[in-house]
């Protein structure tokens, strides 16, 4: 995919490995362009939602080369990880850009809610972006974590609090709390299959 589209970043000021992965863009840009085309061609671009959400980032870049591509600098703990979520639809009439932390737990409420549907807020453990009822959680796999408040290194026991922003002394062990329940949630269940006993 990268060769396809090579003439258009090789004079880019980039390393080789940036502007491949640059050149692989161009090609899924190319990709969706096609699908909405051929949507447009059905008759069904009016009743579709296109939804993009990369789940890790770009693993063959080192952190340097993904510095290269970014509009500032991108740490290995917490900053490397931040990718977008993109909602398209036809409708709509302008963009909306949502600054909430959020992270592949939420797109499943955010996407429900999006279009109306009821469901049991308790059976998923993410958050719908779009709603302020609730103080968003990013959980990594240590159980650090990103809050709008600020970040906890689970690994140095850190929090540190976002510029401007006080929290209680206590902050960081309840939001670690919350997430000791979710895994625990999330465990459960796996163990009990318990989606297969909610919807028989």
């Amino acid at each position: 995919m990268a060769s396809r589209n090579w003439k258009q970043v090789k004079d880019l000021p980039y390393s080789h490995k940036a502007k491949a992965y640059l050149a692989t863009q161009i090609e899924l840009d190319k990709a969706i362009g096609e699908l909405i085309k051929e949507l447009e061609t059905a008759g069904k671009l009016e009743d579709t939602v296109i939804v993009i959400s990369p789940d890790h980032y770009p693993y063959g870049l080192t952190l340097e080369e993904l510095n290269e591509l970014s509009t500032y600098e991108r740490d290995e703990r917490f900053e490397k990880h931040h990718t977008p979520l993109l909602i398209w639809s036809a409708s709509m009439k302008e963009p909306v850009k949502v600054e909430e932390v959020c992270s592949s737990l939420d797109v499943l409420p955010t996407v429900l809610n999006l279009f109306g549907v009821e469901y049991d807020s308790r059976l998923l453990m993410g958050n719908d972006i779009l709603s302020n009822n609730k103080e968003q959680i990013v959980i990594f796999s240590d159980r650090s974590f990103i809050t709008e408040k600020g970040r906890y290194n689970s690994v140095t026991g850190v929090f540190t609090a976002n510029e401007g922003v006080e929290v209680a002394d206590n902050y960081a062990e309840e939001i670690s709390e919350i997430i000791y329940q979710k895994y625990k949630m999330s465990t459960m269940i796996l163990d009990y299959d318990y989606y297969r006993k909610v919807f028989e």
